[in-house]
């Protein structure tokens, strides 16, 4: 961080907004864990680099002509899974804000999070 252009600009160099980075980290998690279009970390990106780096062989993507095939990771939810989880944190209770209408159990996706229902979860 020391190196970023603006760190020399900065009052206070040592701080850092946790609650933003706590969000960023949930939503991440979330999106992997769930697998959400556009959420998750675990792409074809991904895959890429660990052929670059030449680790985790089980995982590198398969090209069968037609289609790349991305194999599952360790931390890859069934549909089962991903339900379970998503009922979870609907019928949970007793927050500040109403979570339960942040769940899709159709989609399987949790949507609108705030950062207090970030650190709810987390």
């Amino acid at each position: 961080m020391f190196d970023l252009p603006y760190w020399s600009d900065l009052d206070v160099r040592h701080c850092i907004d946790v609650i933003h980075v706590e969000k960023n980290m949930c939503d991440s998690v979330i999106g992997t864990l769930l697998n959400i279009q556009g959420k998750t970390n675990d792409g074809l990106n991904t895959h890429q680099d660990l052929v670059k780096m030449s680790i985790h062989e089980q995982l590198h993507s398969m090209f069968d002509g037609k289609k790349i095939y991305l194999p599952p990771t360790c931390h890859t939810l069934s549909r089962k899974e991903k339900t379970s989880l998503c009922y979870c944190v609907k019928v949970s209770q007793g927050y500040n804000s109403n979570i339960k209408s942040l769940v899709q159990l159709k989609n399987m996706k949790l949507v609108g999070l705030k950062s207090l229902d970030c650190h709810v979860l987390m």
